[in-house]
């Protein structure tokens, strides 16, 4: 599969999350919800982030600038993900702030979606798009799995700190499940 498609999977699972998350109404349900939600769109991030922005800025012209917007966006999701992480379960807050996160990536990925990924397709091959889905299938596994706005969204911030940050992500997710 090749990245623009992995990448268009992922932003059909994230959106079957809002619908289920939107419908649901036991706390426990929107809480379990909200926990797979930070998860893919953290994932999701880091592997842009680190593998399809920095191809964007050096294949496409204006893609330092279509990177640079994308980045900015993330940044807006990270803060929202990282407030969702603070709020109580169940709380009018947080849902306030779900409700601002889905419109957030749902425009997010029209841009990409309707902008980004054409351009990117037009000018690279299949054979490179190809091998950089598998990598960033690969890398899924090994990139932080909560937000962290912190850390700039650059692909040489995120290979700094991202394993550091996966360690202690994938430990706190240990934790959280005992």
């Amino acid at each position: 599969m090749d990245v623009i498609e992995l990448l268009k999977q992922d932003h059909a699972e994230v959106n079957e999350l809002f619908r289920r998350y939107q419908l649901a109404s036991k706390t426990e349900t929107t809480d379990d919800l909200v926990r797979q939600v930070v998860r893919e769109l953290s994932v999701h991030a880091a592997i842009e982030e680190q593998f399809v922005y920095p191809l964007l800025r050096f294949r496409v012209a204006d893609g330092r600038a279509m990177a640079d917007e994308s980045i900015a966006e993330h940044h807006e999701v990270k803060e929202l993900l990282s407030r969702i992480e603070g709020s109580a379960p169940g709380s009018s807050a947080r849902a306030d702030l779900m409700a601002e996160l889905i419109e957030a990536v749902r425009a997010h990925v029209e841009d990409e979606e309707g902008e980004v990924f054409p351009r990117l397709r037009e000018n690279t091959d299949e054979t490179l798009r190809r091998s950089l889905g598998k990598l960033a299938r690969a890398a899924k596994y090994a990139v932080p799995t909560h937000p962290h706005p912190l850390v700039p969204g650059t692909a040489t911030a995120q290979l700094l700190a991202g394993p550091w940050l996966t360690l202690v992500d994938k430990a706190r997710d240990l934790v959280a499940t005992r």
